[in-house]
């Protein structure tokens, strides 16, 4: 079958590999769609060690299930399904208490076991989620990033934050945004600095913050009246945005930090002890989390077609240099086609 192939540090190439096999408890999915993740555009660039040469990567991704593997019931031929890719042991104390997403022994698909830039891939059958009629392969890869944003939305407390910012209106900060939209937030504003961006982002909330046209929590009081924000998710990751999304709360506001990008960040902490703020990390998804973001994307409370680009197998090389060279910034978000 056809691959994009991590071949070796910075070297990626379109090659032939064997067709996996289904091991018991497997099925063999081909590929409709594969989504290209910031974090692997980040892992080749720098060449991050958790993500080793040779590997196929690719872990947002949906398709069809063209063979079975020995036990499996419940799926069939020519279902449409979209993956999960976090593999979990179910046993660990994490798994027990319902994280899931902080399995002790947890795999992902495209870091640690091969992924979906290619044909046909492996996966257990437990991470199939089937898709309805209605829903096509696009907008089953388009679930996996939808996920991340439903775990972040609800790690901000039992209710739902009335006004929330979003730092960065990339793939994770639109879905977030929508996301908080869905699940009952009644204002919901996007920061961000790329006009393009911006454009995008107006669709799908009631207003966008440029950092750079004036004082930045000049504009956050103007907008809330002075009462500032009950929720700031920041999909950047950046050391600014970390500090300017605890900033942006009211006194007992909660900062999700999605984003991976610095490692280190200088916080007030005195403005956090005084304003008893929180900061919760904000790490991946459980099954729940994915099967809850499935049905958002199926019944289009959360839009992920209008602003994405497909691309054949063949260019995804020179799509994801593009990409990773930070060439292509008017592509918000890339899906292959195998």
């Amino acid at each position: 079958m056809k691959a994009l192939l991590y071949a070796d540090w910075e070297r990626l190439e379109l090659t032939e590999v064997p067709d996996p096999q289904p091991a018991p408890g497997e099925v063999i999915v081909r590929v409709g769609h594969a989504g290209i993740c910031g974090s692997e555009l980040e892992c080749v660039v720098q060449r991050h060690p958790r993500r080793r040469p040779p590997l196929i990567m690719g872990h947002e991704f949906a398709g069809t299930i063209v063979a079975l593997g020995d036990g499996v019931t419940g799926l069939c031929v020519g279902q449409k399904v979209a993956v999960n890719p976090f593999v979990v042991c179910h046993t660990c104390r994490w798994c027990r208490i319902g994280k899931s997403n902080i399995c002790e022994r947890r795999q992902l698909m495209s870091m640690h076991r091969p992924g979906a830039f290619a044909e046909l891939v492996a996966v257990p059958a437990e991470n199939c989620h089937p898709l309805p009629d209605i829903a096509d392969t696009c907008m089953g890869a388009m679930v996996e990033p939808v996920a991340n944003a439903v775990h972040a939305v609800r790690l901000a407390g039992q209710v739902l934050p009335q006004r929330v910012l979003v730092f960065g209106a990339g793939p994770i900060g639109l879905v977030c945004a929508q996301v908080a939209k869905a699940m009952g937030a009644n204002f919901v504003a996007v920061v961000e600095i790329a006009p393009d961006r911006q454009t995008i982002a107006d669709q799908f909330t009631d207003a966008v913050i440029d950092p750079t046209q004036g004082d930045f929590l000049a504009q956050v009081d103007a907008l809330t009246d002075g009462e500032r924000f009950d929720l700031a998710l920041d999909a950047v990751g950046r050391a600014q945005t970390r500090r300017l999304a605890v900033d942006a709360l009211h006194p007992t506001g909660t900062a999700v930090w999605v984003g991976l990008h610095d490692d280190e960040t200088l916080l007030s902490g005195m403005g956090i002890v005084y304003g008893e703020k929180r900061v919760q990390g904000s790490y991946a998804y459980t099954d729940d989390d994915f099967a809850t973001a499935l049905q958002l994307v199926v019944s289009r409370r959360v839009e992920v077609t209008s602003w994405v680009q497909e691309f054949p197998l063949e260019q995804g090389v020179e799509v994801f240099w593009r990409l990773a060279r930070g060439e292509a910034r008017h592509i918000v978000k890339a899906l292959l086609r195998p």
